[in-house]
């Protein structure tokens, strides 16, 4: 089947109109995506069927310049006997990090540390603790810079904060 020549020259008149919008549309998507602010790592967090996205309250570079300390606590119910799961952004999962669990239960207050290896955890579980019966009251999660104190400590260059109570 042959076309005729004004078919032909309406396909390719087409055909360039297309090709044209296409190169505009990737332009226009490469200068916004290029100019967009950096997006801080966020940690996902999911309980009891609600699942929420967590900003760092505090994020820095490694060696502690170029801080945003903008993000806020972030809020999520987790019932006891209940566990909160941690989904964990790259950023901090490939690298050395800690993780602190405040209980309260018959004795008052309790806090439980975790370290974590880089590489050794993408997501977490953090449990409620039943016998004795503890509430999870929040999590903090920190990833150290490579700024130490007087004592050796690191400085934390990122925080993320989630009230569970």
């Amino acid at each position: 089947m042959r076309l005729q020549p004004k078919t032909v020259k309406i396909l390719a008149l087409l055909g360039t109109g297309v090709l044209v919008v296409a190169v505009a549309f990737f332009a226009v998507l490469f200068v916004l995506v290029k100019d967009s602010d950096p997006r801080l790592p966020a940690v996902t967090a999911y309980a009891y069927g609600e699942a929420i996205t967590v900003e760092p309250t505090r994020y820095c570079e490694l060696d502690l310049t170029e801080c945003s300390e903008e993000g806020s606590i972030a809020k999520l119910q987790v019932p006891v006997g209940y566990p909160l799961q941690l989904s964990l952004p790259k950023e901090l999962s490939d690298a050395p990090w800690r993780l602190y669990a405040t209980y309260d239960g018959p004795n008052g207050l309790e806090i439980v540390e975790q370290g974590y290896r880089p590489g050794q955890a993408t997501a977490v579980s953090v449990r409620s603790k039943t016998t004795p019966e503890a509430k999870l009251l929040g999590v903090e999660i920190r990833l150290p810079s490579s700024v130490v104190d007087e004592n050796g400590d690191p400085f934390q260059r990122a925080v993320w904060l989630i009230e569970t109570a």
